[in-house]
């Protein structure tokens, strides 16, 4: 069984329950958050996203997108806080498909954004032939 399915599993099982430990709810956070091994400033630098405000509004996109695709934010998206000379500044911690999304989210003037989406296409429709 995938990893991904067990959290899957396991978070359905605790809505089911009417009250869950602590501990428990504690573990299936940290499980979850194995899932999450990308960051969105990755993203950002791999697709050359030209502002702060595009990286956000390009997460707020990806998360429009699961939302209605009635996939989970929680185990695809964490917002993570990072130190740096600049002060405190957040961040995302990813799932693998949060992190395409968060990349095909960009600014559709962004010649990375439309290069990843065509070459999408372009191998889908490959390998439906």
């Amino acid at each position: 069984m995938h990893f991904y399915t067990v959290i899957l599993i396991i978070m359905e099982l605790t809505v089911i329950q009417t009250r869950t430990s602590p501990v428990i709810e504690e573990f299936i956070e940290k499980m979850a958050s194995l899932n999450l091994q990308y960051y969105a400033s990755s993203a950002a630098s791999e697709m050359e996203f030209d502002s702060e405000e595009e990286l956000h509004e390009s997460v707020k996109r990806a998360m429009e997108l699961c939302l209605t695709a009635g996939s989970p934010i929680k185990g695809n998206f964490q917002r993570i806080y990072k130190s740096s000379a600049d002060g405190i500044l957040y961040d995302w911690k990813l799932s693998e498909l949060a992190y395409k999304l968060v990349c095909l989210s960009g600014k559709s003037d962004n010649p990375c954004v439309a290069r990843m989406t065509i070459d999408l296409i372009r191998n889908e429709h490959l390998n439906n032939l």
